[in-house]
């Protein structure tokens, strides 16, 4: 037993020791510093919007095709060959869509229509209205008859400084009642030129462009042909 004590109270001395040794630190990863994330941000640019184009009221009394004007119920007896066929052409476009310089045959403009119609019986109109409103020769509302040319001013002219922008054609008078047909932002439509004020404070002129003799007889194109012509 005495041999044994030293040994054993050299063991625990070793034991005790080992426990005084101080531990070797754990290293950890730094700690990062919390920053907020902000996207970088560019100078705010306005967003540029299309500009909006507003239509113009529309005319009084816009006519299609009904039980009250069709070809059934308009008697075109009394009118000339070639107006008559010049209706019948016109009639045919009409609901078709207004586009800004076109010219047929599936949409229109207003001297766009006019060129178009006047071509199936053989005349050819320059391709503007303000150019078209120098042919032919003024008539005065009593005069007014199927086939003539009405012109009119644009809706943002002045009433002293009128410019040719519009044209439509006289479709039928009837007890003092004037219908057109022309190719507006309806579309191709007949209008009761007589009671819409929309029209009345822009028309310009009348112009009647189909020849006629002294009687004022409608001269077929075939007649003219040789001669110098307008048309």
């Amino acid at each position: 037993m005495k041999k044994l004590l030293p040994i054993i109270i050299s063991v625990a001395s070793i034991a005790t020791a080992g426990a005084q040794v101080k531990k070797k630190p754990v290293k950890h990863a730094p700690v990062k510093k919390h920053t907020a994330y902000h996207k970088k941000t560019t100078a705010h640019r306005p967003v540029a919007h299309k500009k909006v184009v507003t239509p113009p009221p529309p005319p009084d009394s816009l006519y299609f095709p009904n039980s009250n004007i069709t070809l059934n119920t308009y008697d075109t007896s009394g009118l000339k060959g070639n107006i008559k066929q010049l209706l019948a052409v016109l009639e045919s476009e009409l609901g078709k869509p207004y586009i800004r310089g076109a010219i047929g045959p599936f949409a229109f403009d207003c001297s766009g229509l006019m060129k178009f119609g006047f071509s199936f019986i053989g005349m050819t109109l320059p391709r503007t209205a303000a150019d078209m409103s120098t042919l032919g020769n003024l008539i005065t509302p009593s005069d007014w008859s199927p086939g003539d040319l009405l012109f009119f001013a644009g809706r943002r002219n002045s009433k002293t400084n009128k410019r040719v922008a519009h044209v439509g054609l006289v479709y039928k008078v009837d007890n003092g009642k004037v219908l057109m047909i022309h190719s507006s932002n309806q579309g191709v439509n007949i209008v009761d030129v007589t009671n819409s004020e929309y029209y009345k404070k822009r028309l310009i002129a009348a112009k009647r462009v189909i020849p006629v003799d002294s009687a004022n007889q409608v001269i077929p194109p075939a007649a003219l042909e040789g001669n110098s012509t307008d048309y």
